[in-house]
């Protein structure tokens, strides 16, 4: 069945994902601030509205947000031309990656306006979003589920209904998070120590691959190496850290420990840099 979807944030995820929903015979009225973006949207064959609630009343019901941060999430589903302002019953389905207790008050405050959220995070990456193969996280009630289903379908191979409570799927995507940003640092101490003793980074890497060290981490290094040594503020890894943070927030105000997490936060922060800059200084000594 063709249904009309708003779609609010057409970057780096969000227009992979759009894509796939007008290849799945949808009509998709898509919104995004950047120009640039917005041409690629249309031609994609996405059709461009001129806010969030232009997008909600041009939908038949479903409104899928893809925006950075808690900030832009609010602002979009909750500000002058905030989906919530559309004056009719909406789905609003939050792809952004919150903490479970931003996403709760978010729906709460939603709710009172006649707009159910969905919490359905994501992992996979733009590659991912274009190939239509994400993992998607939804918590929502088994209706509700029932019904963004086939849309789902289009966006993402793994789909995991992990709870009723909205929230609960924000949990789940820190708990991927948290544990990404630990094993990459473990494989940053790995080539650290290898360095050290002249082993060649790319054999370490297939040696990793087919041993008890291997992970999608290892498997998909050409990926994230590039986030350490051409930093973009902003971009990838500034986001791996906001939701650390995140899961810190989170243990704090529920006095449960994540210590290693808390460590993992501060050497992704500190530690790679020092290192990025140690090796271009033995660069140099070589050249030289």
């Amino acid at each position: 069945m063709t249904e009309s979807i708003g779609f609010i944030g057409l970057g780096a995820m969000g227009l992979g994902m759009a894509a796939n929903l007008v290849k799945g015979g949808h009509d998709v009225h898509g919104y995004d601030p950047s120009p640039e973006r917005r041409e690629k949207a249309a031609e994609a064959g996405v059709r461009l509205v001129d806010s969030p609630l232009d997008a909600a009343k041009a939908s038949s019901g479903v409104v899928i947000s893809v925006v950075r941060d808690a900030a832009q999430t609010r602002e979009v589903l909750l500000g002058e031309q905030g989906v919530a302002r559309a004056d009719r019953p909406v789905t609003a389905v939050v792809a952004s990656t919150l903490d479970p207790s931003t996403m709760k008050a978010l729906a709460a405050e939603l709710g009172g306006h006649g707009v159910t959220a969905v919490d359905t995070t994501m992992s996979g990456g733009p590659w991912g979003a274009e190939a239509g193969t994400l993992t998607l996280m939804v918590s929502a009630p088994a209706e509700v589920f029932g019904r963004l289903r086939p849309l789902l379908d289009l966006m993402g191979r793994n789909i995991f209904h992990v709870g009723e409570d909205v929230g609960t799927a924000q949990a789940a995507k820190l708990a991927v998070q948290l544990t990404f940003g630990i094993n990459m640092m473990g494989v940053f101490e790995a080539i650290r120590l290898a360095d050290e003793y002249g082993v060649d980074e790319g054999r370490l890497m297939e040696m990793l691959s087919v041993s008890v060290g291997g992970s999608w981490v290892v498997d998909n290094w050409r990926r994230v190496k590039p986030w350490w040594e051409h930093y973009v503020p902003g971009e990838d890894l500034d986001i791996l850290l906001k939701d650390m943070r995140s899961v810190q927030r989170e243990a704090d105000e529920g006095d449960f420990p994540m210590p290693v997490t808390a460590l993992s936060f501060q050497l992704m922060r500190h530690v790679w840099p020092a290192w990025a800059a140690l090796k271009d200084a033995r660069a140099g000594e070589a050249r030289e």
